[in-house]
């Protein structure tokens, strides 16, 4: 399989405002904004091209501790592959060895998802698209 970047996941503490600011500076448009993992937010927005810029609440409880944006630092909230069969991948990648972050999760809507850690700390998100 020839794989995708699926898109790009920042988290923010207000996503619609984010987005505005996104719509007036890029000219990206809002696709939805839909509950996607219980108690968050998460507005899809058209970038222009093939990936997609998801901006969500950030879950209840987790730390409101931020990081400068400076060029060269490392780390990503998370960006995205579209896969075909999650479950091949996922036992792929565990027995390279790979750390699973959040196992297999069925989403609202259809569709199945997993994180893993990849290097400097990056999240990696897998989708496999209902259907």
């Amino acid at each position: 399989m020839a794989y995708a970047i699926n898109h790009v996941h920042i988290r923010a503490a207000d996503p619609h405002a984010s987005a505005a600011w996104y719509e007036e500076h890029f000219g990206a448009k809002v696709l939805s904004a839909r509950e996607v993992m219980p108690g968050t937010i998460t507005v899809s927005m058209d970038a222009g091209g093939p990936v997609r810029l998801n901006i969500s609440s950030k879950p209840e409880g987790s730390s409101d501790e931020r990081s400068a944006a400076e060029l060269n630092r490392l780390g990503l909230e998370h960006f995205g592959f579209d896969v075909d069969d999650i479950d091949a991948d996922m036992a792929r990648l565990e027995a390279a060895g790979v750390r699973v972050v959040l196992p297999i999760t069925e989403v609202a809507g259809g569709g199945r998802l997993s994180y893993i850690e990849g290097p400097d700390d990056v999240l990696i998100e897998l989708v496999q698209r209902r259907g």
